[in-house]
């Protein structure tokens, strides 16, 4: 009796974090959605695009990701996915989906 209750409360403890995590890429989905509607008010192509931060990471991850330009509404996207963690240039690349170089 004590094992089907404890069963069921790890079953809905276990769905209630795969609807969390959902909840919150749905959250920061539209986030990025918002961002984008205002990102073409930014007169300043640098500001939108980030170049030195492109280029910092791009050589910071040189060795181990194919790195891609991100502008700032896909780092406000990546940075609220990323919530959990340090976000440093490789964890960006990560959660970008951006192509692991194999040695």
């Amino acid at each position: 009796m004590h094992m089907r209750t404890i069963l069921v409360l790890c079953a809905v403890l276990f769905v209630s974090l795969v609807d969390g995590q959902d909840q919150v890429r749905r959250d920061c989905n539209e986030m990025e959605r918002k961002c984008r509607s205002c990102l073409d008010e930014i007169n300043s192509v640098g500001a939108r695009t980030l170049p030195n931060f492109n280029r910092e990471c791009r050589q910071r991850t040189q060795n181990r990701w194919r790195w891609r330009d991100i502008d700032r509404c896909e780092l406000s996207k990546l940075s609220c996915l990323g919530w959990e963690r340090q976000l440093n240039c490789s964890d960006l690349a990560e959660l970008a989906g951006m192509t692991p170089i194999r040695s």
